[in-house]
């Protein structure tokens, strides 16, 4: 009786930990980075500015509370800014974190920014293991690293995919060129979506993107779009046309 009770045990603490697999923080990786970004991106973080910036994606099928994990630019002091709480990654999902040491500002800042010289990157979960590292070299202005295939492949130079897949970034057409209008912006409820100049592509699916790089919502086509159940702040409209991918930026206020 001893013995079956001792195996029932291990095979069930066996299960519990398959089970919680993902409080390890098994399938995140460090997915995309940009060590040198000006105005000419469009990509800024909540307050407008133009910081370097880290994107993380969840390999795994559940989500997976960040509260305590770690990130470092220095391979001798891995536990150098935690995830503070409420951070979370869904599964297929992305999540941002801005590397320019202010984290006054909204959304997660981490207390180090990223030379464009080259540098290290490390990720560790609250045990102390490392679940992604990387060391890069010298980057060019505006140039992502971003893995391919997404999530799993090795870096490559590429357009920056903000938010999204880094298998799309040869489908971008124009990042925040304005070819959309969206008014008005800042929007409080409704917002506007109109084409500017002739041959409008045809519009396939809308997605709001936060600052965050998480995906808010996803939309069905329509001239007007509905903004009131988002929180104040910045966010990035992607349009999926048959002629690629649009992105354009708007405020909600």
């Amino acid at each position: 009786m001893k013995r079956a009770t001792f195996f029932s045990t291990l095979i069930f603490s066996v299960l519990a930990y398959a089970a919680d697999a993902q409080t390890f923080g098994d399938g995140l990786v460090i997915n995309e980075f940009m060590a040198s970004n000006d105005s000419l991106s469009g990509i800024v973080d909540p307050n407008g500015q133009t910081e370097d910036w880290i994107e993380f994606y969840n390999n795994g099928n559940s989500t997976l509370n960040l509260e305590g994990f770690f990130l470092s630019d220095k391979p001798d002091n891995p536990q150098k800014w935690s995830f503070p709480a409420g951070a979370s990654i869904e599964p297929d999902g992305y999540l941002i974190v801005w590397c320019d040491e202010d984290g006054s500002q909204p959304e997660l800042h981490a207390n180090f920014k990223l030379s464009k010289d080259g540098e290290f990157i490390i990720l560790s979960n609250p045990f102390g293991e490392v679940l992604d590292s990387l060391t890069f070299g010298p980057q060019e202005t505006n140039v992502a690293a971003a893995r391919r295939p997404n999530g799993t492949g090795n870096f490559v130079m590429q357009s920056p995919t903000f938010g999204y897949n880094n298998d799309e970034a040869t489908a971008v057409v124009e990042r925040l060129s304005g070819r959309w209008k969206l008014a008005p912006n800042p929007v409080s409820t409704l917002l506007s979506l109109n084409w500017q100049g002739d041959d409008r592509p045809q519009l396939r699916s809308i997605e709001v993107i936060n600052y965050a790089g998480q995906l808010v919502k996803r939309l069905s086509v329509s001239a007007e779009i509905d903004t009131h159940d988002l929180l104040p702040g910045m966010y990035l409209l992607r349009l999926n046309t048959e002629k690629g991918f649009f992105v354009e930026r708007f405020v909600k206020y």
